[in-house]
């Protein structure tokens, strides 16, 4: 893989660490892709347990919109902070902080009784995932060129979608066969098991080097050098597609109820989208040399957009459907780990775990409002197909503000391109 030497000015450590980095990076990615693929799986739990869990506790499926809403909650908070902690940890302690701490997260939610103790549990999950996504990125492509950064971004961020196939191909059998609870310990019992070969196989690599390098490595730079109309477009568009994202792998269990699955079927939506999401992340791998990420994600919007129309207006049979919704993921999922991408290319390595915390934040508060307007559409006796419908619109400006982050994006690489010229 082809990568420039690490900048020894934007590490704090020793030399003997630098060069240890090359010989592992595979061993890094991987790690990296598995903790990802972890949180996933735990995010997809929730939803996929939400059926077996209304039928063992004689609630309404709504009912359990706090804990959902707790745990992407706790990721805003867990991503906001990912930066400021690993400036001081670094990112392999932050990186296996949070594995263990959605490990114990999960735990506590398995042995939850009622929904106010399990929104307490997926708070503390929600802040272990947050710390996860961005210092797996960050860790997955540092030193890398500028190509190779985004398609490791698109490879290590596609592990949310596969953690949600593995989850809805095992979700339902693990509920009918062991209880709700199973999903969740087993959610525990995994990272607990990555653990150990996370802390031998990670170098403890800081991007950090001085309290002012600290500083510009924050939020605040991600507005420095002209990025501020970008950094709010990124922003923006993330906010929209995880508002939709999260909504159908919270609510989509539920909503294939509406259209007939039974309570062991239902689980398969979450692998429709993740199975969609793999091949749609892969199609960013392979065009991401030919294609710039921004333009790709216009068209996987509209991919999205199509076929929740489809879903929307034709009554489709079982497995129509999911086919359905396996293309409704490979526009949604692979617009939300394209959005990572594009931050890692927006920012230097000193802002880059601040970049990619702070875009994942805005969109995990569209994962607080997209579940959340579900539940209410749901609780208010709307169809299925009237939930489905309605998530077009925010797919559409998430469209239209990628079109207007593309343009700019092209205007900016012509300007540079332009002063190398002059140079």
């Amino acid at each position: 893989m082809n990568s420039r030497p690490l900048r020894p000015t934007s590490l704090t450590e020793d030399t003997a660490h630098l060069q240890a980095v090359q010989p592992i990076r595979w061993a890094v990615i991987v790690l990296a892709f598995l903790a990802v693929v972890l949180d996933g799986f735990d995010t997809a739990s929730m939803g996929l347990s939400i059926p077996a869990l209304s039928a063992a506790w004689g609630v309404a499926p709504a009912s359990f919109t706090t804990p959902l809403i707790a745990t992407n909650a706790g990721v805003v908070i867990g991503y906001i902070a990912c930066s400021r902690i690993s400036a001081q940890l670094g990112l392999r302690l932050t990186l296996i902080g949070g594995t263990a701490i959605f490990a114990v997260g999960s735990a506590l939610t398995a042995l939850s009784s009622e929904i106010t103790m399990m929104a307490v549990a997926r708070l503390v999950t929600g802040f272990g995932l947050g710390a996860v996504l961005p210092s797996a990125v960050s860790l997955a492509t540092l030193g890398s060129s500028a190509r190779t950064r985004e398609r490791l971004a698109v490879l290590v961020t596609m592990g949310l979608s596969a953690g949600a196939l593995v989850a809805g191909l095992s979700g339902g059998k693990l509920a009918g066969a062991y209880g709700w609870q199973s999903i969740f310990w087993v959610g525990a019992i995994l990272p607990v098991a990555l653990l150990p070969i996370m802390y031998f196989r990670i170098p403890n690599v800081r991007v950090t080097t001085d309290h002012d390098q600290r500083s510009n490595s924050g939020v605040a730079s991600l507005f420095a050098g002209g990025r501020t109309p970008s950094t709010l477009l990124l922003w923006a568009f993330a906010f929209l597609i995880f508002t939709t994202f999260y909504a159908f792998s919270s609510w989509l269990p539920t909503l294939l109820l509406h259209f007939g699955f039974s309570t062991s079927m239902a689980p398969l939506g979450a692998a429709s989208l993740g199975i969609g999401g793999i091949l749609g992340a892969s199609m960013l791998i392979i065009f991401a040399g030919k294609f710039p990420t921004s333009r790709m994600l216009i068209v996987a919007g509209a991919l999205a957009i199509a076929f929740l129309m489809l879903v929307s207006f034709i009554t489709p049979g079982p497995v129509l459907l999911l086919l359905l919704f396996t293309g409704v993921g490979a526009g949604l999922a692979s617009s939300m780990v394209g959005q990572a991408a594009v931050a890692v290319s927006a920012y230097s390595e000193a802002s880059r775990t601040a970049g990619v915390g702070w875009a994942a934040a805005l969109g995990r508060v569209g994962s607080i409002v997209g579940p959340a307007a579900g539940g209410l559409m749901l609780a208010t006796g709307q169809s299925a197909q009237a939930v489905v419908a309605a998530s077009c619109v925010p797919v559409v400006m998430a469209v239209v503000v990628m079109a207007l982050l593309a343009r700019r994006i092209a205007g900016q690489a012509r300007a540079e391109g332009a002063d190398v010229s002059a140079g």
